[in-house]
């Protein structure tokens, strides 16, 4: 019984209309009095400025959450003003609704398109190698493509953050000449990455490794944003404009 059940069928046209009656408004921990989430209709809100909204229902005896993913949590208890059910880590949450109209302030919070709708970064590196100077330039910038970061909240409810694909613009110039321009994506880095990654990575970075007289090795960076899983991914680039990649 107290163990949670993440995945589920679509039961929606079958939901528990009074039971979903009930949950409607805002539930906070009963532990620290903090918002969890607020019921409004047919969706289901959390105080974060990150945390996506997510539509719900109630079907027999479990909590439905649709965001990318469709999961079911098993309802321990559910009065007017309690509700208890069992998150992913099989742990029982006790929330409760006291009426506090203070907590919907948590809720008019700005929220951003995404995470990183304004996280564009340049660098401009200079070095010498092999007698010679070379200089990289890189500008790393967001797509209108979105890419969904699945996580958990405090209380073990799986949530969406949103992100914005990225792009990176890789320009070398060697002794002052420019030998090398393009622009990646990060379906370039498909081969070395297992299947069903890709879409939820990004390019993170790509900066210099390592140089030589012919070659410039550069590490591209592609995983999950703002997370520690990651593939790095070898890029040489000879004087020719030449490029092998090969898995770090």
């Amino acid at each position: 019984m107290m163990a949670g059940c993440r995945r589920g069928g679509d039961t929606s046209a079958n939901e528990d209309r009074q039971a979903k009656s009930m949950l409607q408004g805002i539930w906070s921990d009963d532990e620290n009095d903090n918002a969890v989430f607020m019921a409004k209709g047919d969706s289901i809100f959390y105080p974060d400025s990150s945390s996506q909204p997510a539509k719900f229902w109630i079907y027999g005896d479990s909590l439905y959450i649709k965001g990318s993913q469709l999961n079911h949590y098993l309802i321990t208890k559910q009065a007017p003003h309690l509700f208890k059910f069992v998150n992913d880590m099989g742990e029982e949450v006790k929330l409760v609704n006291n009426g506090d109209v203070s907590l919907k302030a948590q809720f008019d919070v700005y929220r951003p398109y995404a995470m990183n709708v304004f996280r564009t970064v340049e660098t401009d590196t200079l070095f010498n190698a092999g007698g010679s100077r070379w200089e990289l330039r890189v500008k790393i910038e967001p797509t209108s493509d979105k890419v969904v970061k699945t996580d958990y909240n405090d209380v073990g409810i799986e949530v969406d953050n949103i992100y914005l694909d990225t792009r990176a613009r890789v320009t070398l110039l060697y002794d002052g000449v420019q030998i090398y321009s393009h622009e990646f994506l990060k379906s370039e880095f498909e081969r070395f990455m297992p299947q069903g990654m890709l879409q939820k990575s990004i390019i993170r970075d790509i900066d210099v490794d390592n140089a030589d007289a012919s070659s410039v090795y550069l590490d591209a960076t592609v995983g999950i944003p703002d997370a520690t899983s990651s593939y790095v991914v070898e890029m040489r680039i000879q004087r020719d404009g030449k490029v092998a990649m090969k898995l770090k």
